[in-house]
């Protein structure tokens, strides 16, 4: 028994060791196999990886690490409001714009997905005007096109601004934010109404919506609210009152329907449209039968030659209708066109030809403040210059210009410089940069503007040191400086007398 168990051991291991080398090195490769395959065993099922490499030094993640938020000091002190959460608005573009003609161009409104503004000082959100950053792209008319970042860069170059006129009206703009009471108003008193309607005209000038401005959304959201509430406690009177008593109620009513029709077309919010409506009713209804516009909205007759229109409360009820014609509401035009059409009329009955101003009441009576607003309502409705128009600018062209003059007075600079403007050409030369320098050179560290040393009487916020007369001046010179996109001109040639493009469209 054991030498048949040798027997079989031996033949066994006979071949074995024949062919040593080759069992040797199978052995090794077993011994290799087991152990590296029991290394990846054990690092799939004990220790999955953190990260795979792409092959391109960056690395792929099992989930997308958030973005770094911004360090706890960078952070906005808590506010005492809730501020809307954040929406994402649908993607929207810029049309084209092949030239600043403003029969040529248009601008769809972008709507950007953006965190909500930061609120301002004692302001509310609880009545936006809509989300921020919803809502359809809104297309501008051609003559605002311009009221964009791309659109106010092109037309500015293109017109002459200067960069620290731009840079003015920031500063303009941030300290006016500052100066925001928390009804949404701005300087308490008999007058908010028109305090309000100037400041919102220059954020809106700026292309500031409740929809598209970061910094100044809720700014825009609350006076917009202020005004449509005083809309609706005083019977559609847009000036504090529900009747239009004293000398202010019809320029209050005038400035705050201006800003109100410009906050409809660039936001369509449709809970401005009845308030615009009886807005422009009341205007129209208050035109005299000789073209223009008188305190109260007296329409009573006079004997003739006695005309007691207004030259200066006529150019903001033409504004206003000028800017109600630009909303696009169903019907307002056919309303709007006759009212303006007239009001041509008694532009032309103030007139003076001797000197080429526009007179207060009568040719003649006034030429120091007035010739502006003559000359800014043809142009704004007519699209050209026509006789009158060519002398009520070499009449503008004859004036100094220096902010520390008795001689200044910024209520007629604020028209001049839009006349200038509207007609381009030598007026347009003459004026941009003796404007912009004045200014820009004049204003506060903080971004309002000082007294001036206006010698006209009736022009009392222009010297008064109070909240007043600072947020005046500095609405009137923040709207100057943001000329350049506001509205852009009627026609490239209405400077020449071209036929133009008639009321602006």
């Amino acid at each position: 028994m054991p030498n048949r168990t040798r027997s079989h051991f031996d033949r066994f291991l006979k071949p074995i060791l024949a062919s040593r080398f080759l069992t040797i090195s199978a052995l090794i490769h077993l011994v290799i196999i087991f152990l590296f395959g029991g290394k990846v065993l054990f690092e799939r099922y004990v220790e999955p990886p953190d990260f795979q490499s792409t092959g391109d030094g960056a690395i792929s993640t099992d989930m997308a690490a958030p973005p770094p938020g911004p360090p706890e000091a960078a952070l906005p002190p808590p506010q005492s409001m809730v501020a809307p959460p954040p929406v994402s608005a649908p993607a929207t573009s810029l049309t084209a714009i092949t030239s600043l003609n403003a029969s040529a161009t248009a601008f769809a409104m972008p709507l950007p997905a953006i965190p909500p503004p930061t609120l301002s000082k004692n302001l509310s959100t609880s009545t936006p005007v809509q989300q921020f950053g919803q809502g359809p792209a809104v297309t501008l008319p051609g003559q605002m096109s311009s009221r964009s970042d791309a659109g106010r860069g092109m037309a500015g170059s293109q017109y002459g601004q200067k960069p620290a006129s731009e840079a003015a009206v920031m500063r303009a703009l941030q300290w006016l934010q500052t100066q925001q009471t928390s009804d949404g108003t701005w300087v308490a008193g008999d007058h908010h109404c028109a305090y309000t309607g100037l400041a919102l005209l220059c954020y809106l000038g700026h292309g500031e919506t409740p929809q598209t401005s970061h910094e100044f959304g809720v700014v825009v959201t609350n006076a917009i609210n202020a005004l449509v509430d005083e809309a609706g406690r005083n019977q559609g009177h847009l000036n504090g009152s529900p009747g239009f008593w004293g000398n202010e109620a019809v320029y209050q009513h005038a400035i705050c329907t201006y800003a109100l029709c410009e906050a409809y077309t660039m936001t369509k919010d449709d809970r401005l449209v009845p308030v615009i409506k009886e807005a422009i009713d009341y205007i129209v209804k208050g035109q005299r039968p000789d073209g223009g516009w008188a305190y109260s909205y007296d329409i009573s007759g006079d004997a003739p030659g006695n005309e007691k229109s207004d030259t200066s409360v006529s150019g903001w009820q033409i504004q206003a209708l000028k800017a109600a014609h630009l909303t696009g509401i169903p019907g307002l035009a056919d309303q709007v066109q006759p009212a303006l059409d007239n009001a041509m009329k008694n532009m032309d009955r103030v007139f003076n030809p001797k000197d080429g101003s526009f007179g207060y009441r009568h040719s003649g009576d006034r030429d120091y403040a007035l010739t502006g607003v003559g000359v800014l309502a043809k142009l704004f409705w007519l699209g050209r210059a026509d006789h009158n128009v060519h002398e009520g600018l070499k009449n503008i062209e004859s004036k100094d210009l220096a902010y520390t003059s008795p001689d200044c007075i910024l209520y007629s600079w604020y028209y001049d410089t839009q006349a200038c403007y509207q007609a381009q050409g030598g007026a347009w030369s003459w004026w941009k940069d003796r404007f912009q320098n004045q200014l820009t050179s004049n204003q506060s560290a903080d971004g309002s503007w000082p007294p001036d040393n206006c010698g006209v009487a009736w022009l009392n916020p222009e010297r008064d040191p109070g909240a007043e007369g600072s947020v005046y001046r500095t609405t009137l010179c923040c709207l100057m400086l943001e000329v350049f996109y506001r509205y852009l001109p009627t026609s490239q040639d209405s400077a020449l007398g071209g036929t133009g493009n008639v009321h602006g469209l």
